[in-house]
């Protein structure tokens, strides 16, 4: 069922719809469902891939966490527990930190 929609074209579109109308034998409003229906084909498929390629990066770094688990549960390694001060030194090389005693 078709549901009346009010637009404001440019002049130029508008004169360019009016065109392909006449030599078309076809009316400006069939035209603009069928080129708008095109585009939200598009754009619907576009959005359809990205979500998927999000999804599975999500996904992959999620797997990413289990193996870790694995890992850890097997080996028993729980990481270092100066990670929050040093992690230049464990991400980079740099030169540990070491905590300063107050007295």
């Amino acid at each position: 069922m078709l549901q009346r929609t009010q637009l404001m074209l440019d002049i130029q579109t508008k004169q360019d719809l009016q065109y392909l109308a006449s030599i078309t034998n076809r009316s400006m409003s069939e035209l603009v469902r069928e080129f708008v229906a095109e585009k939200v084909k598009q754009e619907k498929k576009k959005l359809k891939k990205n979500h998927k390629q999000q999804m599975n990066a999500v996904e992959a770094l999620l797997e990413l966490a289990k193996k870790a688990k694995e890992i850890d549960d097997k080996y028993g390694y729980e990481g270092p527990t100066d990670w929050s001060v040093n992690h230049d030194h464990y991400l980079y090389g740099a030169p540990k930190n070491t905590p300063s005693k107050s007295k």
